[in-house]
């Protein structure tokens, strides 16, 4: 970062710290405060929390690296849980639907209806 950069975001920082003062001090909401202001709630936001963590001395606690868990699926604990296999329904116009177990019985019925009415 040149000099020059360094001053600009040193001089933003001030202007928004004064800012975030005049927020903690108004008792109003970020989102009121920065609508009254003309500013954007976001960065009113983000700045407030940069600030924050400035002054803590670091952006925080440390996060260690990420660790991944293969999640697995068990049978279902106990036969009455598990999903009806599922069937064939042979229509009068030859047509087969296959229904797979857990259906729901009032679209199935839908669509029944629906295919007897069309006649091929």
């Amino acid at each position: 970062m040149t000099k020059a950069e360094a001053a600009t975001t040193t001089m933003a920082a001030k202007r928004w710290a004064k800012r975030v003062e005049r927020l903690e001090r108004s008792g109003l909401s970020i989102r009121t405060f920065a609508a009254r202001e003309g500013l954007k709630a976001g960065s009113l936001s983000s700045w407030k929390w940069k600030l924050a963590q400035h002054q803590r001395g670091g952006p925080g606690p440390e996060v260690g690296p990420l660790k991944f868990v293969e999640l697995t699926t068990a049978p279902p604990a106990s036969p009455a849980l598990a999903v009806a296999p599922g069937f064939e329904v042979l229509l009068r116009s030859g047509r087969t639907v296959r229904v797979p177990g857990g259906f729901d019985a009032a679209e199935l019925a839908r669509l029944v209806s629906a295919l007897e009415e069309v006649r091929s």
